[in-house]
C-alpha cells in the first residue's frame, strides 16, 4: 500500500470524532441546563421507524423532532426566564404512538456561550486534523 499514511490519518480522525460523540439516549442533553442554553431533545432511537415525533414540555412547548443519524431530534433554546426546577419532557412517536418521558433540570445561572467542554473538544479535533495534515504532507 503506497499511501497507507493518509488512510491511517483519516481513520484516526474518524475515530476521534466517534469518541467525541455522545451516546444515544432519549431525553435532553445537556442536563442540567441554565436559562438561555441550547438543548438537544432526542428520542435516542426509541421511536424506531416512525417518521414523525414530537417533544412537549412546559419548559419549551411542543416541537417537532426531525430524523437524524440516531433517531429523531430537535434543538431548542431554554427561555431566558425559565425558573430553576425539574421539567417533564414527553416524546410521542407519531400521532398516538408510544410515549417516552424524561426530565430536564434547569439550574440557577445564565448561558455563557461556548462551554469549557465544547472548547476542549474543538481544540482536540483541531489537533487531530493538524496531525493528520502533517502526516499526509510527509507521505
Amino acid at each position: 500500500m503506497p499511501n497507507a499514511r493518509p488512510v491511517a490519518a483519516v481513520l484516526l480522525g474518524l475515530l476521534a470524532l466517534g469518541a467525541a460523540a455522545p451516546a444515544a439516549r432519549a431525553g435532553a442533553l445537556p442536563d442540567p441546563v441554565v436559562a438561555g442554553e441550547r438543548v438537544s431533545i432526542s428520542d435516542g432511537g426509541r421511536c424506531g421507524p416512525a417518521r414523525e415525533a414530537t417533544a412537549a414540555s412546559e419548559l419549551f412547548g411542543a416541537v417537532a423532532l426531525r430524523p437524524v443519524a440516531r433517531g429523531m431530534a430537535a434543538e431548542i433554546r431554554v427561555g431566558e426566564k425559565a425558573e430553576p426546577g425539574r421539567y417533564r419532557v414527553t416524546i410521542e412517536c407519531g400521532r398516538g404512538g408510544a410515549r417516552h418521558v424524561d426530565t430536564v433540570t434547569v439550574t440557577e445561572g445564565r448561558a455563557e456561550g461556548v462551554g469549557v467542554a465544547q472548547a476542549v473538544g474543538g481544540l482536540a479535533l483541531l489537533a487531530v486534523a493538524g496531525g493528520a495534515y502533517r502526516l499526509c504532507r510527509r507521505g
